[in-house]
Order: C-alpha cells, then sequence, then structure tokens
C-alpha cells in the first residue's frame, strides 16, 4: 500500500498541491488510512500499535515524496558537502556521495517502519494478512 500511495503521489504532484491548499489534505489521505486499517486488523493488530501504522505510513510517504521532489529541484543538490577527511568513518562519510536510489530507499523505509511499529508479529502473520511495503 505504501508503494501505491507513493506513485500515486509522484505522479499528481499537482493535485497533492491544491488539496493542500484548500485544506484538504486529510480527506485526500483517507481512503489510503482506511486501507491501511484494514490491512492491519487483518494482519491481527488492534488499538494503540494498528494507529500508529495508520498514521505513520502516509507520514513516511509523504515526507519522502518532499524529500525526492526537493532533489529534483536545481541547484543540483550536493553530497559532497560532507566532509570525509574530518568523520571518524571516512567511507560513511563518503556513501552520501553516490547517488541515492529512492525506490529502494523508500523500501527500506518503509519496511524499517512497519518492523519497528509491528515487530515481527507483521511478518509471522498468514501471508495473505501480512503487511508488506509493496
Amino acid at each position: 500500500m505504501a508503494h501505491a500511495l507513493h506513485r500515486e503521489l509522484r505522479e499528481r504532484p499537482h493535485l497533492v498541491a491544491m488539496v493542500h491548499e484548500r485544506g484538504l489534505t486529510e480527506r485526500m489521505f483517507l481512503p489510503a488510512q482506511r486501507g491501511l486499517a484494514h490491512e492491519v486488523h487483518a494482519a491481527g493488530q488492534r488499538a494503540a500499535r494498528a494507529a500508529a501504522v495508520v498514521r505513520a505510513v502516509p507520514f513516511l510517504v509523504v515526507g519522502h515524496v518532499l524529500v525526492e521532489r526537493d532533489r529534483e529541484r536545481p541547484p543540483v543538490q550536493s553530497p559532497a558537502l560532507w566532509d570525509a577527511e574530518n568523520t571518524a568513518d571516512p567511507s560513511l562519510a563518503r556513501a552520501p556521495a553516490r547517488p541515492a536510489d529512492g525506490d529502494r530507499l523508500f523500501t527500506t523505509s518503509v519496511r524499517a517502519l512497519v518492523d519497528g511499529l509491528l515487530g515481527s508479529s507483521c511478518r509471522d502473520a498468514p501471508p495473505h494478512h501480512r503487511i508488506d511495503a509493496r
């Protein structure tokens, strides 16, 4: 579901801006939140843990889309601002200088979020009730 929402937002940036400008952002995300609520419930989650996923996933998706959009705008963002020489781990400091794979980073982020909120319970659910980042 996260990937579907991400794709929809990326394909319609003008719609997102228009909805936000009119103060209808909550309504725009309501169908996605309902779908997430259904999936989380089917995976056996209830109450606060389920609500955390229903709230957090759209926030993560929107945040990721905003960062992607910002990185696409001129001037080109320069990850070379990292100073590898004055860092305890120079190889870690050099990593941001390489182009990021946005789709891979998004999938990693969603999986980490869902795993962090639900732990192994979502991985142990039957396959047709498993919450997945795809």
